[in-house]
């Protein structure tokens, strides 16, 4: 039996794949701020022939670009660019104090906090 991993959680738990993750973000969205500056050379060039499948290759790869760079943050320092855990989130109205189960090491004062939280909603 295999177990199915998120790869955006994947992404957090492999150190190398998170900075690869980033490198690759940020590629995206400086790609997609830079390719539009071909469209006018090639709208004045015209589209016909070859310099149409040029546009519509340029317009792909800005599409392609915008969609993987999207995520990426250039202002924020503490994270790198990278938002935060998909499980970590903050969710308005969800308590910072419910923590899965796996995140909490057994016989810990934080388990035995959670084992009572989960008693009393029950």
């Amino acid at each position: 039996m295999s177990t199915r991993v998120p790869l955006n959680r994947l992404a957090f738990d492999l150190p190398l794949a998170e900075r690869m993750v980033r490198a690759v973000r940020a590629a995206a969205f400086w790609t997609a701020i830079v390719l539009p500056i071909g469209y006018p050379f090639l709208l004045s060039a015209g589209l016909d022939g070859t310099n149409g499948l040029y546009f519509l290759g340029l317009l792909a790869a800005n599409a392609l670009a915008l969609r993987i760079g999207h995520d990426y943050d250039p202002g924020a320092s503490d994270d790198l660019g990278v938002t935060a855990r998909p499980d970590r989130a903050d969710v308005p109205g969800a308590s910072n104090a419910r923590r899965r189960a796996d995140d909490v090491p057994r016989g810990t004062d934080a388990d035995d906090a959670r084992r009572r939280a989960d008693d009393a909603d029950a």
